[in-house]
């Protein structure tokens, strides 16, 4: 970890914990990195220095002798050094002394917390990189383009929850951060933007305290999924499948069939109020509630193989599915000394709806910005089973629009019949005679549309 000598201004390679102060900023058009130029005199006139000599200003005055800069104290040429700082970047801002976050394009002399404030209305919100520079350090102060102090994060708590949508205890207590579902975590990157589609994803990893390959040009759909697996394999908080779809994203009908994973963080948008349930208690509610004969305790594999997970769920039967309750619900966060997690004495419990599918149940999409919900009313109609839901189209090797499921579904079944026919009618060497030309039209189009997938 390079670290800025604000006396010196030179760059030192640091091994052990040292204090130093952190910016976060965002960047400007024409502004460049500048860590091949460090402590030269050509440095001192390069755009969005005046940056760079602010913040160790700020960090003499808090008795600090060290800076983290983005623009100066990573080497923008070399792949290692991206993927440390893309790696470690959650973690160096947790280790802060303080955070300087620079907002160019607030006025200094009106109020943050009035409704049209320029605070309010600030792109550094709605950079995806921004919320982990937000929530990881525990002290972070506001400077407006003239670097005048706003305010602190802990003081402007209530402005901000408001503005993100983050939880004012996210804000106040960086340590609780990873207390919160992962539904409610994935809400809080909803609006945010970056410059690659990937590094929507990997600005989530500290969030979730997980690691990916630092890869370009698979595209976000992928990587998201890949950042879900991973999280998987860290906890069994179910409000993970507690996502609903977005405009564009599905097909036109009400009704969309799709993977158990979300393609991106956008599908948590409206998910910021869904709390988890910790497994003792929900084991301890299906067997009040949904206990059957076969089965007394719910259970999902932490494992899943390329075709889905086994789980054992709540669930209704209906004509040509089964509705399934997630151990999630909607309502406020309730902090119990270790985690926040749902009030179940009532409980509106999280429904996603599946389908038959070739590998065994698939989920339904039911419109758009909607998540299904189950009261306590409803409990009765459903019990304990073991079933097969597929994850992601995209681990089946079926990248393909929504539209088209219905195409390879029918197609499963249909060409196996269609290559049983067909050898027979070679075998008695009479398929141009005696198979009708309608009828080898219609195998055909089946054939093409398959190979063309």
């Amino acid at each position: 970890m390079y670290l800025l000598n604000i006396d010196t201004q030179q760059l030192e390679d640091i091994q052990e914990r040292r204090p130093y102060a952190i910016l976060s900023h965002a960047w400007r058009v024409g502004e460049t990195h500048h860590f091949h130029e460090i402590g030269t005199e050509t440095v001192r006139i390069q755009p969005g220095y005046e940056k760079v000599e602010m913040c160790c200003e700020l960090a003499r005055q808090d008795g600090l002798d060290y800076v983290w800069i983005d623009t100066c104290c990573a080497d923008a040429n070399s792949s290692a050094a991206h993927t440390e700082r893309t790696i470690s970047a959650y973690t160096w801002y947790q280790q802060a002394q303080v955070c300087y976050a620079y907002l160019d394009d607030v006025d200094g002399s009106e109020d943050p917390r009035e409704g049209r404030s320029t605070f309010r209305q600030s792109r550094w919100f709605g950079r995806a990189w921004t919320l982990q520079e937000l929530l990881a350090p525990k002290h972070v102060f506001f400077f407006a383009k003239d670097w005048t102090m706003i305010g602190t994060k802990a003081g402007l708590a209530n402005v901000i929850s408001k503005v993100t949508g983050i939880h004012k205890d996210a804000l106040e207590y960086p340590e609780r951060v990873a207390c919160f579902s992962i539904a409610t975590r994935m809400s809080w990157a909803k609006g945010r933007t970056t410059s690659k589609e990937e590094d929507r994803v990997y600005a989530l990893m500290g969030l979730f305290g997980v690691n990916l390959p630092i890869l370009y040009g698979e595209g976000e759909t992928r990587t998201f999924l890949k950042l879900q697996n991973e999280i998987m394999k860290t906890t069994d908080d179910q409000s993970i499948f507690a996502w609903c779809s977005v405009a564009g994203a599905s097909a036109s009908s009400e009704f969309h069939a799709s993977g158990l994973l979300a393609d991106n963080s956008t599908y948590f948008a409206a998910c910021g109020d869904v709390q988890r349930i910790p497994y003792d208690r929900w084991s301890e509610y299906c067997a009040k509630h949904f206990r059957s004969k076969n089965t007394s305790y719910p259970q999902l594999s932490v494992d899943p193989t390329c075709r889905g997970f086994q789980a054992t769920l709540p669930v209704q039967w209906r004509r040509g599915g089964l509705d399934a309750l997630l151990a999630c619900a909607r309502g406020p966060a309730v902090w119990n000394g270790s985690e926040y997690v749902a009030n179940i004495n009532r409980p509106d419990l999280i429904r996603v709806r599946l389908q038959k599918s070739y590998h065994g149940y698939e989920r339904v999409g039911v419109g758009e910005g909607h998540l299904e919900t189950v009261g306590i009313d409803d409990y009765k109609k459903f019990r304990l089973q073991e079933i097969h839901i597929c994850t992601s189209q995209s681990f089946l090797g079926l990248d393909v629009p929504a539209n088209r499921n219905w195409v390879i579904r029918k197609s499963l079944y249909i060409i196996p019949l269609c290559t049983v026919f067909l050898g027979y009618q070679y075998s008695r060497k009479a398929f141009s005679l005696s198979f009708p030309a309608p009828l080898r039209a219609i195998v055909g189009w089946f054939v093409m549309s398959w190979s063309s997938m």
